[in-house]
């Protein structure tokens, strides 16, 4: 098997966790999305741990300050994230969060400091005007339906874009296996008291369903992880905004969700809008490469 026939497989595996992931906060709507923030994160803990301590996995902190933001903020966007999807629905939920690359790259011109081209506030544009679609989209008799539960879904976008920026900031210093523990183990004391206030009477299904979802959720990132080796970044990122896609799909199909024409525009126009910032960026990255192979 090929390094780059190897990547796709696990990239793609990546996605379909992912996806999977999303079905399996949606199917349990009843259990405090703290408690599977917790029950998450508790999992990714265990998993990265025992690797480590195998030696499979090196796992090695050097930018102590910005792994504990970026897991702090990190913690808060999957809870926010699972929060959307019990309130909104796997499919309109998903939407709004994976807008997060419009607000990631105009966060990364602060905090980075990181040159954007002109061409990418195009999508960029759109991407905002897709949310401004999906929020007023359900216009019915009581007026639109834009509410606390899509302000949620918002924050869930800009705290995972931001989140993004100190991952991309953390891959100068730290690997991939260093961010994402960090990331588990705040998000494990972050939401151990407020999963323990909130944990109802659940039952051995929802428990069952708990535990596959921080498994699926761990090996899902490993999977993404390890797939970055074999391809570039602008590929995996394609790979990765089929996620939305089956979120909707699954949303329809299994959970019958309903979208107006409004709504399943902006959804659209955010995914595109999206995809195109990947090809915008591939196609710059190309041409500085070979800029620099003529210089």
């Amino acid at each position: 098997m090929s390094p780059n026939f190897k990547g796709i497989l696990l990239t793609l595996g990546s996605v379909f966790m992912f996806a999977l992931m999303a079905i399996l906060v949606r199917a349990i709507p009843h259990v405090s999305s703290f408690h599977s923030s917790f029950v998450r994160f508790t999992i990714g803990v265990a998993i990265v741990g025992i690797l480590a301590m195998f030696k499979l996995i090196p796992l090695k902190f050097r930018d102590r300050k910005n792994l504990f933001l970026r897991g702090f903020i990190g913690g808060i966007a999957v809870y926010l994230f699972y929060l959307s999807i019990v309130r909104l629905g796997v499919g309109k939920g998903s939407a709004y969060v994976y807008s997060y690359p419009a607000f990631a790259t105009l966060m990364s011109m602060w905090i980075l400091k990181e040159k954007v081209e002109a061409v990418k506030f195009i999508p960029i544009a759109c991407s905002i005007g897709g949310i401004l679609l999906l929020a007023l989209g359900g216009v019915n008799k009581q007026g639109a339906t834009l509410g606390w539960n899509e302000l949620i879904a918002v924050a869930a976008s800009l705290t995972t874009a931001l989140a993004v920026v100190y991952v991309k900031k953390l891959h100068n210093s730290d690997n991939s296996y260093a961010i994402f523990f960090a990331q588990s183990i705040i998000g494990f004391w972050l939401f151990l008291i407020p999963s323990g206030l909130t944990q109802g009477q659940g039952n051995s299904f929802d428990l069952t369903i708990l535990i596959v979802l921080g498994l699926v959720a761990t090996l899902g990132q490993l999977a993404m992880t390890e797939g970055y080796r074999y391809v570039n970044v602008a590929t995996g990122s394609l790979f990765q905004s089929l996620v939305p896609v089956m979120n909707l799909l699954s949303g329809y199909f299994i959970f019958q969700e309903q979208f107006t024409t409004t709504e399943s525009l902006g959804a659209v126009i955010i995914i595109v809008s999206c995809i195109s910032l990947v090809l915008i960026n591939y196609s710059i990255g190309r041409k500085s490469r070979i800029t620099k192979l003529v210089e």
